[in-house]
């Protein structure tokens, strides 16, 4: 029994998709970890606004400014991060995490700075 020319072509291109998608994977996986670094890059920079911001807040009312900074911040962000208050100003300065620290062995960070006027 002879075998059809397209019976061949097909069998010859078997796993073709398999070996193709071996070789994109991993240029796959780096695009998502870059865009994972971004988000995390964002997600710092937002919330140490946040923490800036909720640090202004609580001073302007007589509270301590640094303390409730860090204590607005994520639990994951506060070992690399510094509060510092003058007096309605509050700037957080936080360390973005790395994926991959060996990448770079430079620290980046990110500060955002905040000033509420009191609302006397």
């Amino acid at each position: 029994m002879k075998m059809s020319e397209q019976t061949r072509l097909h069998r010859r291109e078997a796993g073709a998709a398999s070996i193709e998608l071996i070789g994109f994977l991993p240029w796959l996986i780096l695009a998502a970890l870059f865009a994972w670094q971004v988000l995390l890059s964002a997600y710092t920079a937002v919330n140490a606004e946040n923490a800036a911001r909720n640090g202004s807040r609580v001073e302007g009312r007589g509270g301590n400014g640094a303390a409730a900074a860090m204590d607005s911040l994520a639990p994951w962000l506060q070992d690399n991060a510094t509060a510092t208050v003058e007096g309605e100003r509050a700037s957080v300065t936080v360390t973005i995490p790395i994926i991959f620290p060996s990448i770079t062995n430079d620290e980046l960070t990110v500060t955002r700075t905040a000033e509420l006027p009191s609302t006397e």
